[in-house]
Parts: structure tokens; C-alpha cells; sequence
């Protein structure tokens, strides 16, 4: 026997038609997410729709709601769907869940036909042209936008448009914790958790649980420009590597020199691997550089190494990451599309802030992977550049003709 999905009150207007889009926002445990996946659900069950699931960023169906969505119709025995590797179809009226990514995704995106609802998860990290090329794709009569988010900087741009801007029929639900508070879905723990916060660190409380924006001013990097792809002059001079394994990637950025400023390329970003795997990756690249990496890790420098790569530590030492910040700052900076979690970070790299809400001349130890490979890669050009290595396949180690896609392994 099939389980009862309550749905709260506060997010009963999801089930109308009046609307076209509907931002869903406000802090953490305000139950966004998961009752949107309700009401896709129930809506799915009650007509055929087709249902498109995007995020700004999604590499694999791991990165979207795919799982969310599984696990409720796992919950609560919904045994007229049917999971697919990267779809849900309900079997009785063959309504369907899609999973896309938007960054840098405009051809595919425009492909898709037949939207009913698309539902945009996180979406505070929603580039401007990411929004221009979805709004016009849902183009069917009575097609709806669903936006939930956690609201990053004042400047987000999906807030912008629905909010401070207003689009015509925008449906806006504002929600916060006392939320599952008032329906007996916050656990004893969060609500401990909420407490803490709101007596000892009332600013992350007020960002945190009331879903208040960081000011603009805690971002480390700005005007950071995105590209297409390397300009066919461009140089390579550096790779920046950040060593990780099981909790934080191993990230990888190539460095090139271009009219005057750098440009970073995203060779990889991922999990799990080897010294040996890493050492691979950097031998696979079309051309090859000097490798700066981070220093904490000698022994993994050391194995990388042996394998062949001509590898350095990067600079550290008292006040030697602010140091770098510094110089990347004063750079010209230019990011190539395919580089998705690099953006991601440098969208999300804040300068850390008080109990009070002061800003600190301290950068946060999150969102950094691709940031340190920058800063290392960047700051080692203080010093006389080591000669070009060059191999036995190519002259032109510091050209790249063809550049490879970046980004997985």
C-alpha cells in the first residue's frame, strides 16, 4: 500500500497553472527540494508531463536530482516509475523526468522538446546567458519554471530577474527552517545546530537559516572574463595541480599567456585518483610545462616525479596565500567555457567573516581546489621561468592547436 505524500501548505500554489515561473528561496532545511520532488511527482501521476531537471552544472547524472527523486518514489512505493540510468517514465501515463546541465549545454538544451515544467535546483549559481538560453526553450503553452535556491550574493542573477527585477506571473515562495519546525520535520540535531548559530554566529545564522546574501564584497576574484576556447596564439606556461583523493578532487589548470593576461583551461577535476593516475593525466596532455604543486604534499611530488613529470612545490610559508591572492588579483583573467568547476569555485571563493558579519582578510578553506592550482601556477611567474620542456612528439610545447576538452579523466 502506497505511503501519503504530504505536501505543506506553504507550497500548495506548485500545483496551479496560473503561473509562469516561481521562485522557491530562503535558508537551509526550509524543505525546498525535497517537497518540489513531491509535487513533480503527484503532477507526474496525475497527466502525462514531461519534466526537465536542470542545474547550472552537472557532469553526470550523480550531480542532479535524479537521486532525490528515486529515493522518494523508493520511500514511498511508487511502483508505476521506472528508473532508467538517466531518466524516470512513469509507465501507466509516460510522463518523464529529464536531467540536463546547463553550463555551456546551449545546443542541448535547445534540443529538448515538449517541456511541461522544468524544475532549475541551486539555482543561485545560474549564469545570466544560462537563464537566456533556458527561459525561450521552455516555450510550450501553460509550460511553467520552478527555481529553488539558497540566495549566494546579492548580485545572483535568477533573483534578480524574478525578484528585484519581477518577470509577469512570477510565483514567489519564501520559505525558511521554522518551516519543517511547524510540520515536525526538523530533527532534534539541526534545531541544536540553528541555536548554536543563531546565539554564537548571527551572520552565517542570518545566511545560513534566514537566507540572507553575502555582500559582493566577500568575493576574492571579480571580473573574471569567460572565453569560448584558447585563442590559437595562446601559450602554455604552467600547470597548477592540487592534490586530492577520497573528500576534495584532485584539481588540475593550465595557465597560458595571452595579449597581455592569463588564460586558465580546466584539465581535471575529480576524485580518487592516483599519484600514479595523476601523473598520467599530465603526461596525456598535447603539451607539456612545468607542474607547480602544493608543497604540503612532498612525498606525492616526489612519486608524480618519478614518473617522468617535471614538477615543482609551490610557495608557502607566513602569509603566502593572501600573497598570491594579491597577485592573481592585479592579473587579467580569462576562463575557458568547458572550465565548469573552476568557475564554480571562483564564483564561490569568499573572504571569511566574523560572528559579526565583518570580513576578514581571510579566504575560506572551501571552493579552493581550482583557486589554489591558480594562485600556485600564477605566483611561481614571480620567479624566472624554468626553460620549456619540450617533447620528442612536438617543438611547440607552448602551443596548443588543437586543445583537448578539459574537465574529467
Amino acid at each position: 500500500m502506497e505511503k501519503t505524500i504530504e505536501i505543506p501548505s506553504e507550497y500548495s500554489r506548485l500545483f496551479d497553472s496560473d503561473w509562469r515561473e516561481a521562485a522557491v528561496y530562503g535558508g537551509r532545511f526550509s524543505l525546498k527540494s525535497h517537497t518540489v520532488a513531491r509535487v513533480l511527482l503527484i503532477r507526474a501521476r496525475m497527466s502525462k508531463i514531461r519534466v526537465a531537471c536542470f542545474r547550472e552544472f552537472q557532469n553526470s547524472i550523480a550531480d542532479s536530482s535524479y537521486q532525490l527523486l528515486a529515493d522518494l518514489i523508493k520511500l514511498y512505493e511508487l511502483k508505476d516509475f521506472q528508473l532508467t540510468n538517466n531518466s524516470i517514465v512513469n509507465t501507466q501515463n509516460g510522463s518523464d523526468f529529464l536531467f540536463k546541465g546547463l553550463w555551456n549545454n546551449e545546443q542541448s538544451i535547445k534540443s529538448i522538446e515538449g517541456i511541461d515544467i522544468a524544475w532549475v535546483e541551486e539555482a543561485q549559481t545560474v549564469s545570466e546567458t544560462s537563464l537566456e538560453v533556458l527561459t525561450p526553450t521552455v516555450r510550450k503553452d501553460g509550460s511553467q519554471i520552478i527555481y529553488t535556491y539558497n540566495r549566494l550574493l546579492e548580485e545572483d542573477p535568477v533573483h534578480k530577474r524574478l525578484i528585484l527585477e519581477g518577470r509577469p506571473n512570477t510565483l514567489v515562495i519564501n520559505v525558511n527552517y521554522d518551516i519543517a519546525i511547524k510540520y515536525g520535520m526538523m530533527p532534534k540535531v539541526i534545531r541544536k545546530e540553528v541555536e548554536d548559530d543563531k546565539e554564537k554566529r548571527p551572520a552565517l545564522y542570518k545566511h545560513k537559516w534566514l537566507g540572507e546574501p553575502f555582500s559582493s564584497e566577500r568575493r576574492i576574484f571579480k571580473d573574471w572574463a569567460l572565453i569560448d576556447d584558447l585563442p590559437h596564439e595562446a601559450k602554455l606556461v604552467r600547470y597548477g595541480l592540487d592534490f586530492g583523493y577520497s573528500n576534495d578532487p584532485t584539481a588540475i589548470v593550465a595557465v597560458y599567456t595571452y595579449n597581455g593576461g592569463y588564460i586558465l583551461d580546466e584539465v581535471c577535476y575529480q576524485k580518487g585518483l592516483s599519484n600514479k593516475q595523476i601523473a598520467d593525466v599530465l603526461q596525456n596532455q598535447e603539451y607539456k610545462a612545468l607542474v607547480i604543486a602544493d608543497s604540503s604534499e612532498p612525498k606525492s611530488i616526489d612519486e608524480v616525479r618519478s614518473y617522468g613529470v617535471l614538477i615543482q612545490p609551490a610557495i608557502k610559508g607566513p602569509g603566502s596565500i593572501n600573497k598570491g591572492i594579491q597577485f592573481v588579483q592585479a592579473q587579467r583573467i580569462s576562463v575557458t567555457k568547458r572550465s565548469s568547476n573552476l568557475w564554480k569555485e571562483y564564483k564561490n571563493y569568499l573572504w571569511e567573516i566574523d560572528k559579526n558579519g565583518k570580513i576578514l582578510n581571510v579566504a575560506e578553506d572551501v571552493w579552493n581546489h581550482a583557486m589554489d592550482c591558480c594562485r600556485y601556477a600564477l605566483e611561481k611567474n614571480l620567479e624566472p621561468m624554468a626553460a620549456p620542456t619540450f617533447t620528442p612528439q612536438s617543438s611547440m610545447a607552448y602551443r596548443r592547436l588543437t586543445p583537448k576538452p578539459g574537465g574529467m579523466v
